[in-house]
């Protein structure tokens, strides 16, 4: 049997609203350029009964469904090459500005939980939402994190809304739906399959300004969701691990191809032009450290090109730069490049 696939779906959509698509005749569907196939198959499965009974049980559940071409449908999501058809979703659809995706190991060590915790709960003090899977282990310390600060935080689930997977989280979703929202592109009687959490990844990563690995294996789903981030242009961020710990690896590679190493929330902060509310420093500075912060607030700078433009010896410059970096004031990055932490 025919089976139209999500790219044609989403080109009728961009035509159509399913309302008009539903109203129209073979030959109106193929003169929209729909192929005589399926304008055919739309045809014959048309179910308006169906559809009222999807209607009415989504409306007993509680349960909200935005197709691609709702006016509130998410914008960051309509920019992916392979954006869902529609979600259905529990909580407030109005997300923050900025979004930042956790994910990591569900079988995650006691530092990976404790990491992503209380990376969520500060970096949910500046109004940056957090996006995750409701997956055991790092998956639900991120949303915690993210609840006990107050913060906004968003699920979306590998399943339909009757099938909640893992069965332990329930409250976990219902915390969420109060303070933030829970969303999936699956049916309410679609169970959690395998295939379905890596193809809900993009949707994570979709949502998202940027993807935090907290801890993960070479393996993992989490780096699906790495490399679904990396196909939609999107930043990827890796906290630094043990070397000794399988869960570990994923993200010291990806630190060593490229991810931004992430070691204090500051970093992310940087990333996201946002500003901490302490980062003013009433700190008295010489001349020659006035000098230093002048050329490092221009942005990312490396040692050679602070040397030249500041005139100064190495060695003099090396320990002011590591006096600075102590007190707080800059930072030195993966790669040799320093930035300013507070200004």
């Amino acid at each position: 049997m025919l089976k139209i696939n999500r790219k044609k779906k989403l080109d009728i959509l961009k035509i159509v609203n399913p309302e008009e698509l539903y109203k129209m005749k073979i030959d109106e569907t193929i003169n929209m350029g729909i192929d005589f196939i399926t304008a055919e198959y739309i045809s014959k499965n048309k179910s308006l009964e169906e559809v009222q009974n999807l209607q009415k049980y989504l409306k007993s559940k509680n349960i909200n469904f935005l197709f691609y071409n709702s006016e509130f449908y998410p914008q960051t999501l309509k920019y992916i090459e392979d954006a869902p058809i529609g979600l259905f979703y529990m909580g407030n659809i109005n997300f923050p500005n900025n979004l930042l995706a956790i994910v990591g190991s569900r079988k995650a060590t006691s530092y990976g939980k404790t990491t992503a915790y209380k990376m969520s709960y500060e970096l949910s003090k500046y109004e940056i939402g957090i996006v995750s899977g409701m997956a055991r282990g790092i998956d639900t310390e991120a949303h915690l994190g993210s609840l006990d600060a107050g913060g906004y935080t968003i699920a979306v689930l590998g399943s339909g809304f009757d099938n909640i997977y893992p069965k332990e989280n329930i409250k976990l979703l219902n915390r969420i739906i109060d303070n933030g929202c829970v969303l999936t592109e699956y049916l309410p009687n679609i169970k959690p399959y395998g295939y379905n959490f890596p193809e809900r990844n993009r949707i994570i990563s979709g949502l998202s300004k940027a993807v935090l690995v907290v801890e993960a294996s070479i393996n993992s789903g989490s780096m699906i969701t790495v490399n679904c981030a990396l196909e939609q242009g999107k930043d990827v961020y890796a906290i630094p691990g043990d070397i000794y710990k399988e869960t570990s690896r994923g993200c010291n590679k990806l630190i060593k191809e490229g991810a931004k190493l992430i070691d204090s929330v500051d970093d992310i902060l940087y990333e996201f032009g946002i500003r901490a509310e302490n980062s003013q420093y009433n700190i008295e500075l010489d001349e020659c450290e006035q000098r230093i912060l002048e050329c490092i607030s221009e942005g990312k700078i490396t040692f050679e090109q602070i040397k030249n433009k500041c005139k100064m010896e190495t060695s003099f410059l090396l320990t002011k730069l590591t006096l600075l970096e102590c007190r707080g004031i800059i930072k030195r990055l993966y790669g040799g490049n320093y930035v300013l932490l507070k200004s």
